[in-house]
């Protein structure tokens, strides 16, 4: 990723507080962009956390859809019966928002546009950072899943899991690293590498000269 955004070519790195002030307002344009482009940019992640939610759980897993109103929201939905509180008795199904995983790319975007960097090496960060948020969201999604079957509709839901051969301590292990650790981590990781000399030029660090 050094040779991503490294900033060889572009000019001085501007004053801190000026960068803070360009993050914080590319940031908020990003958000908005993020949300209300998100029926689009989650559909790889539906994709995907379906395949995967399939090659885990195999016959009792039916798919992932979007929601019919709020097509931001995905619908798990699954070949499970399940006995629902007003007496009816039909496959279980339930509801994940794929963007509590991915504000990272409205963060990594406010950081990007905020740098000094050169348009094209904006554009290639961006472009990975996508590829790397939405695995974040993916990772986020099917965790997320195997969690509410394994803890959230009783013991009967539960063997479905345990069929499956999935141990509930690594679920709640990833499922929390898709929380807490992997949305805020990645896109500054993403950032740090692709723009480490403006980095380094904010945090004052010179690398040492040539010894004698």
């Amino acid at each position: 990723m050094g040779g991503v955004g490294g900033m060889g070519g572009a000019r001085e790195p501007m004053r801190l507080g000026e960068w803070l002030l360009l993050a914080a307002l590319w940031m908020l344009f990003g958000f908005m962009l993020w949300f209300y482009l998100s029926a689009f940019h989650i559909v790889p992640v539906r994709w995907a956390s379906g395949e995967i939610l399939a090659w885990l759980l195999g016959d009792p897993f039916d798919g992932v859809v979007a929601h019919a109103d709020r097509r931001y929201l995905l619908q798990v939905h699954t070949h499970i019966p399940f006995l629902f509180p007003d007496g009816s008795r039909e496959p279980l199904g339930f509801i994940v928002n794929p963007l509590v995983y991915g504000y990272g790319l409205p963060l990594l975007f406010g950081l990007v546009m905020g740098s000094g960097a050169r348009l094209r090496a904006k554009a290639l960060t961006l472009l990975v950072g996508y590829l790397a948020v939405a695995a974040v969201q993916v990772w986020g999604v099917v965790w997320e899943s195997l969690k509410t079957l394994s803890f959230n509709f009783g013991p009967e839901v539960h063997q479905v899991i345990v069929a499956a051969g999935i141990s509930d301590t690594l679920i709640a292990l990833c499922y929390q690293l898709g929380v807490l650790i992997l949305p805020p981590l990645v896109p500054v990781v993403l950032w740090v590498l692709a723009s480490w000399e403006e980095v380094e030029h904010y945090i004052g660090w010179r690398r040492p000269g040539p010894s004698g």
